[in-house]
């Protein structure tokens, strides 16, 4: 058998055949990129349209996940005593991940949730503080360079990890934002194929916010 499996792969048409079926499935597997990727641009520029308050949505979710991959760094006591310079940079991504959450948590939705409308008091009060103490925040230019360098700390300690993915996410709100303090829609440079018979107009655009 096995020198018969032999013979048949050596047989130059069925080796042609394989090719055929490796090309084929290879086309079909960029083809679902593709539109996968298309979706997720789709949604994201969905948000970037909606200006400064879309980006604050997009960036409070980073901020729950920076965090929840912070923490998960941090129980890997071992990781700690292995490699200690990692474990700091979990510890400073959690702090940075609930940093965001609270900065970018919209304070009156959550008065009219009931978990989390106990905590609408204190998030407001310390946007406040954050505010007052750390003044740059309060603009989009401030915040962009607060996400890039997030993300640049993150984006540099692995590839196509966790924490690569957090660094890529924290870089992208970044130049989300630093795009919007000048003035740029990025919205307008996100090239989505929409589908057939559909039409996907643009948003008007405030730098400002609503």
């Amino acid at each position: 058998r096995r020198e018969a499996a032999q013979a048949a792969l050596n047989d130059p048409g069925v080796q042609q055949h394989l090719k055929e079926q490796a090309y084929t499935g290879a086309q079909h597997g960029l083809a679902v990129a593709q539109q996968g990727a298309a979706v997720a641009v789709s949604e994201l520029r969905k948000y970037v349209q909606e200006g400064p308050a879309g980006i604050s949505i997009l960036c409070f979710l980073g901020g729950l996940v920076t965090a929840f991959v912070g923490v998960l760094g941090l129980l890997n006591i071992m990781n700690g005593l292995t490699s200690p310079f990692t474990y700091v940079l979990n510890a400073y991504l959690t702090l940075f991940g609930v940093v965001t959450v609270l900065l970018e948590a919209d304070t009156v939705s959550f008065q009219n949730m009931k978990i989390l409308g106990k905590l609408a008091p204190f998030c407001a009060r310390y946007q406040s503080e954050v505010f007052k103490r750390a003044q740059f925040l309060t603009e989009l230019k401030g915040r962009g360079l607060y996400y890039i360098f997030v993300g640049s700390l993150a984006i540099t300690q692995c590839f196509f990890c966790l924490l690569f993915l957090v660094g890529v996410w924290n870089l992208l709100m970044g130049v989300l934002c630093m795009m919007m303090s000048f003035g740029i829609n990025p919205a307008n440079h996100m090239v989505v194929a929409p589908p057939a018979g559909s039409q996907d107009p643009q948003a008007p655009f405030n730098p400002l916010g609503p």
